[in-house]
């Protein structure tokens, strides 16, 4: 199985819950790899991605095997969408994606921002949805304008019928709740810090 990982927006907590869900699958009993296709923003060293790498590589030995370059394939120094950033060779990461997949049974794929990052021409972030044959995982972070991100988010992945299933990464419990809650909680939210039971069983079972 493969999950991809993304989110309302950069810098929202798709790391920080993919590091969770790699936990969870693990005490679970499932081999759990790990990858990011494209990191920006890269001085020295893929920081987002060595941070999977080695969190996952705790729970799976077999990931020994592989290197940082495996998992972080297409690095570009710009912090910006890959279609400003630099060029995408997908050859490059279809062959990590072909060391890692026979090493796990869950393969988290996290993402780069949102899921209409330009990747290339014609290209999305979420068109790597296919590319994988992956679930989506959609991380919404609890930010002010978190509610008209995720209506939009829904609208365009319903509009195009694609399955998903999200959960909400409190940054900050307090005002979530004061300022976000009162509307999203029509719609059932789970919560990284709170649900990873059910987010995990949501995603095994969809």
């Amino acid at each position: 199985m493969n999950i991809f990982i993304s989110a309302n927006n950069t810098d929202r907590g798709k790391t920080y819950s993919t590091l969770k869900l790699i936990e969870k699958f693990s005490k679970l009993g499932y081999k759990v790899g790990v990858m990011k296709p494209i990191e920006t923003g890269v001085k020295d060293v893929p920081l987002d991605g060595k941070k999977l790498f080695e969190k996952a590589k705790e729970y799976n030995p077999n990931l020994k095997s592989l290197s940082l370059e495996d998992i972080v394939p297409i690095r570009h120094s710009l912090p910006a969408a890959p279609y400003v950033s630099g060029e995408v060779d997908f050859e490059k990461i279809k062959k990590s994606y072909e060391k890692i997949k026979p090493l796990c049974d869950i393969l988290l794929i996290e993402g780069a921002g949102g899921i209409l990052v330009p990747v290339c021409e014609n290209f999305y972030m979420m068109d790597f949805l296919k590319f994988f044959n992956a679930k989506l995982f959609l991380v919404i972070g609890s930010k002010l304008g978190m509610i008209n991100d995720f209506l939009l988010n829904k609208y365009y992945l319903e509009s195009n019928k694609i399955p998903f299933t999200w959960a909400i990464n409190l940054f900050d419990e307090k005002e979530y709740f004061e300022i976000s809650h009162p509307f999203l909680k029509i719609f059932n939210p789970l919560f990284i810090q709170k649900d990873l039971d059910k987010i995990a069983k949501k995603l095994l079972g969809d």
